[in-house]
Formats: C-alpha cells, structure tokens, sequence
C-alpha cells in the first residue's frame, strides 16, 4: 500500500471518532437537562398539594369562630346563671342576675335560658314570700313579691301568690277573733267535723293518677292542707307530670296549682282548671 493510502485512510479514521464524540457530548447534554427539569417539577409538587388543604383548614376555623356578638350574648347568660346561683338576684345594682338576664332578652328576645333564668328568680321571691307569710311576717312577704314583679310584672304566679298569702293573713285574723269572741262557736264547728267524714268516703274511688281532696279542704289549717296534697306534689314530682284541676271554685283552683309548683322545684308545672265539682286532681302523662 502506497504512503498517500495510508495516509488518507488514517484521515478518515480520526473524523469518524471526533463525529463519535460530538453525538456523545450531545445526548449527555440533553439528558441532564431533562433530569433538571423532572427535579425542578418534583421540587415544586408539595408546594402545590399543600396549598389546598391549608386553604380549606381556614375555611373550616372560619367557620367554627363564635361572632362577637354571640359570644357577648352566651357571657351574659353565664354571668346571669352565677350569679342566679349565689342568691345575687336583683343586687347589687349593677352586678345580679336580673340585669344579665334582661340584657341577653334585650339583644335576642324570647332567648330560652334568658327566660328560664327570670322565672327562677320570680320563683325564689314567690317561695321566699310564702315562707315568711307561714311566720306571720306578711311585710316581709309583701316585700319579697314586689321584688319577684320587678324580675316580672307580668309573671301570673306572683298574683296567685299573692292571693294565697292574703287568704292566709285572713285565715289567721279570723281564727284568732274567734278564740277571743266566740269559744263556743270554735268548739261547735270542731264537733261538726265528724259529719264530714261520711261524705268524704262516698266520694268515687280514684283511679291512677287520680287524688280526690275534700270539699272543705280550705277550712284546714295550712299544715292539714299541705298533709293532703303532698301525696299530690310527690307524684307530680316523681313523674314531672301536668295537671288538670277539678275544682268548681276558680280561687280556690288557682291556690291548688300554686302550692303544687311552688313545692316542685325541678320545673314548672303546667296545668289545666276546669270547673267542676269534682274536687280532684289529675296528673297528665306529656
């Protein structure tokens, strides 16, 4: 083979590697921009799946956040339920349950526990009144009903109570113008008692939730008269059951429902009166 052969021959062999080298270099360079660009979309991917779930936390806080307004509203009726349980019920002037409660119905009339905390306070002024008429102190519970028609004026308990404590004043007043004027008039009417006795056993037998009293159960002494229906309250309370009052006298119904409620203390009894001389109570299934 000639010099000029073999020199061209070896010419030919070194550009073929160099083209080699070039498409080498290429590919390789083309690889590692594609790795860059998988590593820059894999960088970015948690950026972009965290931020929806951090949106929607928000949107959730957001919507469990109590308003002002409503928190103001459930502070007062704290505030009132304390100071309910710590006897302050209309002072001090600017601190009692009074205040609170009628501050919650001035910004949300009709508001439950609002409501339910006035009735107890016109409650404990009525019990409050009865107690210390039974001690003959009828100032005192005059006193306590006025302060019971602060809290309510329009409350018909305080009315009903009101008139039990004048009946009792009477009752009083007059048994004792009877032992100074006419002892022998006392011990007449106690030796009439036994023709009493008959009529109350002819009364029909009482089925469940039936409680017949005796006709003259307003002649008794306050003591007899909460020995008779205290069967009455204790059932009532038990069940926390209503009532329907068969009584021909309104008066003496309206009295009736009073002592029931006044001695139930867990809730407030409803009740029915009708005017009929049955001289009974019922307790109502709810």
């Amino acid at each position: 083979m000639s010099i000029k052969a073999i020199s061209l021959l070896f010419a030919v062999i070194f550009l073929a590697g160099c083209q080699g080298n070039v498409k080498k270099s290429a590919a390789s360079k083309q690889q590692e921009d594609a790795s860059s660009v998988v590593a820059g979309a894999s960088a970015s991917e948690p950026i972009n799946s965290e931020a929806p779930a951090a949106k929607k936390a928000l949107r959730v806080t957001n919507e469990n956040a109590i308003s002002p307004y409503r928190a103001l509203t459930e502070q007062l009726i704290k505030q009132g339920q304390q100071a309910l349980a710590e006897q302050r019920l209309l002072t001090p002037e600017e601190d009692n349950a009074n205040l609170y409660f009628q501050a919650v119905l001035g910004r949300d009339p009709g508001n439950y526990q609002a409501t339910l905390g006035i009735a107890s306070i016109v409650d404990r002024y009525n019990e409050w009144a009865w107690r210390a008429a039974q001690q003959g102190n009828y100032s005192m519970a005059e006193r306590y009903l006025d302060s019971a028609r602060l809290a309510n004026p329009e409350d018909a308990t305080i009315s009903q109570m009101s008139a039990r404590v004048e009946r009792l004043k009477k009752q009083r007043l007059d048994a004792a113008k009877q032992r100074r004027t006419a002892p022998a008039k006392s011990a007449a009417s106690s030796s009439v008692e036994p023709s009493v006795k008959p009529e109350q056993q002819r009364q029909p037998e009482a089925k469940e939730g039936q409680f017949f009293l005796p006709k003259t159960l307003f002649s008794l002494s306050d003591d007899e008269i909460i020995e008779k229906m205290q069967p009455i309250i204790d059932q009532v309370a038990k069940d926390k059951s209503d009532v329907a009052i068969y009584w021909p006298n309104d008066k003496e119904a309206r009295l009736l429902y009073q002592i029931i409620n006044s001695r139930v203390l867990d809730y407030r009894v409803r009740a029915m009166i009708y005017h009929r001389a049955k001289y009974m109570v019922e307790l109502q299934q709810n």
